[in-house]
């Protein structure tokens, strides 16, 4: 009965996109919903462990407000126990979090006023229409703008009163970003929002995310194992493997700061000078294809490529080579295996 329960509650905060119900807290004691300059995630060396096992393994991260944040990631990297640690639904075992400001441990009915949560499974009330899901949804909030919520609904242009239950799954996750929207939260939490969506759904969705909430200056963080969507909607990414952050950045940024050389050589160059080119600064991966060498970069390529064009070899060509998403996202993601 227990676990019944917790999996009904847990399926009511998914449905309400966290908003507290209204006998936790009398109006008069409902604190202002201020905006502060403090950034909308601070995560400093998480540790979250099921049983024996370390799910999240010492991740510190900061997301700035006000920007859309992908976080990237295989399926079973820990990207959903990240969400939910940041909606309180699972404790730390170590380290601090912190969502606008607040502790999502000790201060967790602040966090929920301020957040809108959108989770893959989309636990709605499938018998509900429309109307209805936003009446228990009014209902059971501290807030709610239901002419927020009626703007997205025209936008998707969902049908008014079908039941949840006759909707597409693309539909379902347009209604429950409506939904989230319903408390107009400072932060939206999406984990994998486009998964299993079709092309024009998943296209209305981010055209969405990107034209209208983030122009309002709202913060998206957004879980995903598609790179074409992040690349598309984010301006902050993270890459996360087994547990861990391995690289975490403005993407503009990270496209510049990680190039790829290509080398030709007049020769078959020796096996002591890919040694020699391993070591050079900045040198992440060393290739060979016969006499080509491509050389993956983390830092000054242009600078690499005159330490290359000086070495005592004769070359028949040196280029730089600007990386996108997925070579950058790939090459951190492959890491280590075999």
């Amino acid at each position: 009965m227990a676990q019944v329960t917790a999996l009904m509650e847990e399926e009511r905060l998914n449905v309400t996109a966290l908003h507290p119900q209204h006998d936790e807290l009398t109006p008069a004691q409902y604190p202002p919903l201020s905006r502060s300059s403090s950034p909308a995630i601070e995560i400093n060396n998480l540790v979250v462990s099921y049983g024996k096992r370390r799910a999240i393994e010492g991740l510190t991260l900061v997301v700035p407000r006000g920007s859309v944040y992908g976080l990237l990631g295989a399926n079973g990297a820990g990207k959903t126990t990240i969400i939910k640690t940041l909606l309180g639904f699972r404790p730390p075992n170590g380290g601090s979090v912190r969502v606008l400001g607040y502790d999502v441990v000790r201060q967790r009915l602040e966090v929920c006023a301020r957040v809108g949560y959108v989770s893959e499974e989309n636990s709605l009330y499938t018998y509900l229409t429309i109307p209805q899901i936003c009446a228990f949804c009014r209902d059971t909030s501290r807030q709610w703008h239901q002419d927020i919520v009626d703007r997205y609904l025209r936008l998707f242009d969902l049908p008014g009163n079908a039941k949840i239950g006759k909707l597409s799954k693309g539909m379902r996750m347009q209604l429950a970003l409506c939904l989230a929207l319903g408390n107009d939260p400072d932060l939206l939490l999406l984990d994998e929002p486009t998964a299993g969506l079709d092309p024009i759904a998943r296209h209305t969705f981010l055209s969405t995310l990107v034209g209208d909430i983030a122009s309002e200056g709202k913060t998206i963080f957004f879980s995903s194992h598609i790179l074409a969507d992040v690349e598309a909607v984010a301006d902050w990414v993270g890459i996360l493997r087994s547990g861990r952050l391995v690289l975490s950045g403005e993407l503009d940024t990270l496209k510049q700061t990680h190039k790829l050389v290509r080398v030709t050589y007049a020769e078959l160059p020796p096996e002591s000078e890919l040694d020699a080119l391993r070591a050079l600064p900045g040198v992440v991966n060393v290739e060979q294809e016969g006499r080509s060498v491509r050389l993956r970069v983390r830092g000054d390529a242009d600078a690499l490529a005159t330490s290359v064009q000086e070495r005592p070899y004769a070359l028949r060509d040196v280029e730089v080579v600007n990386l996108n998403l997925e070579h950058i996202a790939l090459a951190y993601l492959m890491e280590g295996r075999p």
